[in-house]
């Protein structure tokens, strides 16, 4: 879809009171305050990529990288290799691009972006790796002959390129309706509790007011530690069981592979099977602490779920000690590479405790690969291009410094008590223009 525009309106991001707008900024709650939307200001995105732009760069990177880089689709939106689908057409093409295989004897780093469509910086960060490792040079030959890096830069394109009312509108869900008898359930099978059957979202302004889309569902609740879950004739009974229950049917679970998404993801961490998997987000405001007001421009994690049993297999799963080490050893690394000083830009933060094991992060760190979660703050629709820069560096300069450490072994050295030592998510701030009305991860 190529969008036309030189100043992107999105509805929910219209004027805040005089009033509100005096309170918040007289005395500023945050160093930097913000940038915030001001009164009357329109939200431009036109600096993002739409899908039709991404792809274009990905071709022209991978024709120009001499065989260093390779270009795959490793599956579409709304369908998948196994047949299963939520819709009656093909949706868009989910990228892999791939430096390297996925050789045992080399290091292997998998990163997501864009899980949610309306988080969108890890997008435009990737697309700046991998034009920098498609184009050579000796530190990146150096790195490339250690490790394998496959990145897949947008996982959700249908919420990335949403529109509402005709203007681009990104969104957090997917783009699906749940059909339980199109997949041998019960026509009044219950959805799962991530799906959002309206398309709502409550919009980013004072008023309260609901914008209605396509429905759809949370792509980063439909995950499953069982990585060869599906629903078929076989589970049928007992998953709809599952589903009616409400003790059940709840955040405590995975997912249900419901989306064509989660499944081509999955899928592809199957085939790489990495040792470190990334996935890059977006969240609200914080500052440090009640002495520190610096503005948290990330927050990172290294666990986000408990051990966990298969409700429906009795199958065991935990993260392993040593899977767990390299993990708090890649999010301290990535801390350390931030702090410039009493900088804003080195104000990181961990992410909140939660036991999420239907999120990409939580299945795949149950199945052995050491995770790093990266949430930037802001939403496209509460900063739109503000500090897309200083964004967009806060997620490479981590990930540039790990991939150079799995390739020359330094990350062994990193010691894990940095990453237990990282101060802990505290003070949540309010943005004036949503009034707490934005999510994360």
């Amino acid at each position: 879809m190529k969008k036309k525009y030189s100043k992107v309106l999105i509805p929910t991001a219209l004027a805040i009171s005089l009033a509100m707008s005096s309170t918040a900024f007289a005395d500023p709650q945050s160093r930097p305050n913000g940038p915030y939307i001001e009164d009357d200001q329109n939200i431009s995105l036109a600096s993002y990529l739409s899908n039709e732009d991404l792809y274009k760069k990905l071709e022209k990177f991978a024709a120009a990288s001499k065989g260093k880089m390779t270009l795959e689709v490793a599956g579409y939106s709304n369908q998948s290799a196994d047949g299963y689908n939520t819709e009656t057409d093909k949706g868009q093409p989910l990228y892999v691009v791939k430096f390297g295989d996925a050789d045992p004897s080399k290091k292997k780093v998998l990163i997501t972006t864009q899980i949610h469509g309306n988080e969108q910086i890890g997008t435009e960060a990737a697309v700046d790796i991998i034009q920098k490792l498609s184009s050579g040079g000796k530190e990146v030959n150096d790195i490339l002959d250690k490790v394998s890096i496959w990145i897949m830069p947008r996982i959700n394109p249908e919420g990335s390129d949403n529109l509402f009312e005709d203007n681009w509108y990104p969104t957090r869900y997917t783009h699906q309706t749940w059909l339980p008898e199109n997949i041998g359930l019960p026509a009044d099978t219950k959805a799962p509790w991530y799906y959002n059957s309206d398309g709502s979202e409550r919009a980013q302004n004072n008023d309260g007011r609901v914008v209605y889309g396509i429905p759809g569902y949370d792509q980063n609740r439909d995950y499953n530690p069982n990585l060869d879950f599906r629903i078929t004739k076989e589970n049928a009974s007992d998953v709809a069981g599952f589903l009616n229950d409400k003790t059940k049917n709840n955040s405590n679970y995975g997912g249900f592979s419901v989306t064509a998404e989660s499944r081509v993801v999955t899928d592809v961490f199957q085939e790489m099977q990495p040792d470190v998997y990334v996935d890059i987000h977006h969240r609200g405001f914080n500052t440090v602490s009640d002495e520190d007001n610096r503005s948290v421009p990330i927050q990172v994690a290294a666990v986000v779920a408990e051990p966990y049993v298969d409700p429906f297999s009795g199958q065991q799963y935990e993260v392993d000690e040593d899977v767990l080490k390299l993990g708090k050893q890649v999010n301290a690394l990535a801390s350390e590479s931030l702090q410039r000083g009493f900088s804003h830009f080195g104000a990181t933060q961990k992410y909140p405790d939660v036991n999420l094991p239907g999120t990409a992060l939580g299945a795949f760190a149950l199945n052995d690969a050491a995770i790093m979660l990266m949430e930037l703050k802001g939403q496209s629709q509460t900063l739109g291009q503000k500090q897309a820069g200083m964004l967009k560096e806060t997620i490479k300069v981590p990930l540039y410094e790990v991939f150079s450490a799995l390739a020359d072994g330094s990350i062994h050295d990193v010691d894990p008590a940095i990453y237990d030592a990282i101060p802990e998510s505290t003070n949540r701030i309010t943005d004036p223009t949503t009034r707490d009305t934005e999510k994360d991860f």
